[in-house]
């Protein structure tokens, strides 16, 4: 008995150790869809793709190329203040007014401005596809492609009128919970008034139309019957935490084209950090261009113009609620936030139009800015400013030693 209890147990032994050794182990990889499935809902929630609204109105800062004014020394002329309200009357439709109001101070001409009225229908073709493949909602984030009509009303060397009509591609992205961008480009037929073409008022007969080629890009606020995200993702979008010690911001070109006025802007800058500490050296240089062509009777059958401006300038930026933000959690070592520190500037500017008379040619001048920047997107940046420096240069006793700018960039850092 004993003797078979004994071979019994090793037995259940052998069975034992056998069956671990045979004991197969495998392996398998699933794909982890976390990290796709975070970026996916980051980019939902901070451009707001699955937010339905129908009604959107906007306040907004909008760089276009200002085809009735000479090169002159203010950004002004450039950048015009909106306010406009767009429906969507479907899906892939909506109708929109805007009015854009600009406007800058020359030497000797004073005020000098511009009041633009348009209506718009747009059609967002790619929209109805996004809402079926479940990316989108019925919104107004997303591309289009839009008929434009619009009215001008200036004042200037002369009262004059401009009406227009055209189509236009362009792309907007609503972000967070009010924040609005868009880019444009866009070919329009613009009839002017009593055959008088505004900026031609020196060269005699010319065109009573034209047909045109600009860009235009627009960035603001936006409010509309949207819900209100509690947990936005505000750093996704100012990348509160990035450390940037140097970076190279290239201008958002601004382009006019037609037969008889050609305007374009473009701008390159450069801004390092001193250590870690909050402040930085900024170097920016500005060209502008413009050529108007003015066709005529005998002996002047066709004249054209060339006016330049080149616009150099550099400065120390002391960013100021940088050591706090940082204290607080809230920053980072970056290049954003509220600046002032001394400016230096030089402009030369060279025009061969009557629009050019009793304006500086040099400036060449030292005083002081202020102004906020801040990075958006991971490439793109907005600096707004403001500087007024002292000519150095002897000038003319009717000319003001003062030159007081006001600056509103927005472009894309390289």
């Amino acid at each position: 008995m004993e003797k078979c209890i004994y071979l019994f147990c090793l037995m259940l032994c052998y069975f034992a150790v056998y069956s671990q050794d045979s004991t197969k182990i495998k392996f398998s990889e699933e794909q982890d869809t976390i990290v796709q499935q975070r970026f996916i809902d980051r980019y939902e929630n901070v451009f707001m793709t699955k937010v339905p609204t129908r009604h959107m109105f906007k306040l907004s800062l909008n760089f276009i190329p200002n085809y009735l004014f000479a090169v002159d020394n203010n950004a002004l002329q450039t950048t015009s203040y909106g306010l406009g309200y767009e429906y969507k009357i479907s899906p892939s439709f909506s109708v929109g007014t805007d009015i854009l109001l600009n406007g800058g101070w020359g030497t000797s001409i004073g005020f000098v401005g511009a009041l633009d009225g348009n209506i718009y229908g747009r059609w967002y073709y790619d929209m109805r596809r996004r809402i079926k493949e479940g990316i989108n909602v019925n919104n107004f984030t997303g591309n289009y492609v839009a008929i434009v009509g619009g009215k001008r009303w200036g004042k200037s060397e002369v009262n004059y009128q401009a009406s227009t009509i055209g189509i236009e591609f362009g792309l907007q992205r609503r972000f967070l919970n009010n924040g609005r961008i868009e880019f444009a480009i866009g070919a329009s037929y613009q009839k002017y008034p009593k055959e008088h073409y505004p900026l031609q008022l020196g060269y005699g007969v010319h065109k009573a139309a034209d047909f045109a080629i600009a860009s235009r890009t627009s960035m603001g606020l936006a409010f509309g019957d949207w819900k209100r995200n509690k947990n936005i993702a505000l750093c996704e979008v100012l990348l509160c935490d990035e450390n940037v010690s140097q970076q190279w911001k290239l201008l958002w070109p601004k382009m006019y084209l037609s037969s008889q006025f050609i305007q374009g802007t473009i701008g390159l800058a450069y801004e390092r950090k001193f250590g870690n500490s909050p402040i930085s050296f900024n170097g920016q240089v500005m060209f502008d261009y413009l050529r108007m062509v003015s066709h005529g009777s005998a002996p002047f059958p066709r004249i054209v113009s060339n006016d330049i401006q080149l616009w150099p300038s550099l400065q120390l930026r002391y960013y100021l609620d940088q050591k706090q933000a940082l204290r607080d959690g809230k920053g980072g070592q970056n290049l954003s936030g509220l600046y002032l520190g001394p400016h230096s500037e030089f402009v030369y500017y060279q025009s061969e139009t009557v629009l050019g008379e009793g304006r500086p040619k040099r400036h060449l001048g030292l005083g002081a800015a202020a102004g906020f920047q801040q990075r958006l997107f991971r490439k793109a940046y907005v600096d707004l400013s403001v500087s007024v420096s002292h000519n150095l240069l002897n000038t003319q006793p009717e000319v003001k030693r003062l030159l007081a700018s006001v600056k509103a960039g927005f472009g894309i850092t390289l």
